[in-house]
């Protein structure tokens, strides 16, 4: 039996959108050793496509003695260097399955659990309200900034959003202790794959272009997703209620690389006061007149 090696450069939500290419190629080679080598191995858990989940730096050893041969296959490549997600063609997904001439059926995401682990879960978060769960800051622990214009929520925009839905639901915000902490919000203390979870129990959802709105996608959870300087249409799903600002005016574009905007939010790029990048009503009203489907129970295993 042939193997495959993939191998995936990034974050916690890129290897959430890479389970669809994962898909693609168990659809094109069912009877290949699929090898995931990655940096987040529990998003891979209970994946039923997969044969082994390498962490990068840790678990190499015999790697090659085990896994490569003249029959292997490597999908190695990172798709941020195509040209078409430089100029934003395509959906990510789509780029990384022509990469490797892979049939594309689509950008839905999928992630696993079992049902002990959903129901640990369940114990640790008392439902006795509805949740609104927000998640309005990302990026790395070792930022410059804590608060991205380029990614992020204005902190006075989510400010906004809570004082509107505390009144009728429980909130929840997903953040490092080291990320800018709301009012009137809870906090969890989760790993990733229990977070992603906790989105199977809100009832309404604000994220950005971080690893829970794909792990959304993944559970069919409609959400009010809102865009800064990325695009829904090239790391984004349908599923969403998508927001993207029209009101950004670029600054000083001197420092720009590939794209115009850094993601770390480089204030110098950026004309607009941060604060009018997003209408807080029309989020509000996003999140009030939303609707969320049936949760689908694909992703339990046994």
């Amino acid at each position: 039996m042939s193997n495959i090696i993939f191998q995936i450069e990034g974050g916690i939500g890129k290897n959430i959108l890479s389970t669809a290419v994962v898909r693609a190629i168990d659809n094109q080679y069912p009877d290949a050793n699929i090898i995931v080598v990655t940096a987040h191995q529990d998003i891979w858990k209970c994946n039923p496509r997969i044969h082994k989940v390498v962490q990068f730096g840790e678990e190499t050893s015999y790697f090659y003695q085990n896994f490569i041969n003249e029959d292997t296959k490597f999908f190695i490549h990172d798709p941020y260097r195509c040209g078409d997600y430089i100029l934003k063609k395509k959906h990510l997904t789509e780029i990384w399955c022509d990469m490797y001439n892979l049939k594309y059926d689509g950008d839905k995401p999928e992630v696993y659990f079992t049902g002990l682990e959903y129901d640990f879960l369940k114990t640790l978060i008392n439902k006795d309200k509805p949740i609104f769960l927000l998640q309005p800051f990302g990026g790395a622990s070792n930022q410059e900034h804590k608060y991205s214009w380029a990614r992020d929520i204005p902190p006075i925009v989510a400010q906004q959003v809570v004082d509107d839905m505390k009144k009728d639901y429980r909130i929840i915000q997903i953040r490092r202790e080291d990320q800018i902490a709301l009012n009137d919000v809870e906090y969890l203390s989760l790993n990733p794959r229990q977070l992603i979870m906790t989105l199977l129990l809100s009832d309404k959802r604000l994220l950005i272009d971080s690893f829970l709105q794909h792990a959304a996608a993944a559970l069919s959870l409609s959400s009010v997703v809102l865009w800064s300087v990325n695009s829904p249409d090239v790391l984004g799903y349908g599923v969403h209620h998508n927001i993207k600002s029209d009101t950004i005016v670029a600054g000083d574009l001197k420092t720009s690389f590939y794209e115009p905007f850094d993601i770390i939010g480089d204030p110098i790029q950026l004309a607009t006061p941060p604060e009018n990048i997003f209408d807080t009503n029309k989020v509000i009203d996003a999140l009030r007149n939303g609707y969320n489907p049936p949760v689908p129970s694909e992703f339990l295993t046994e």
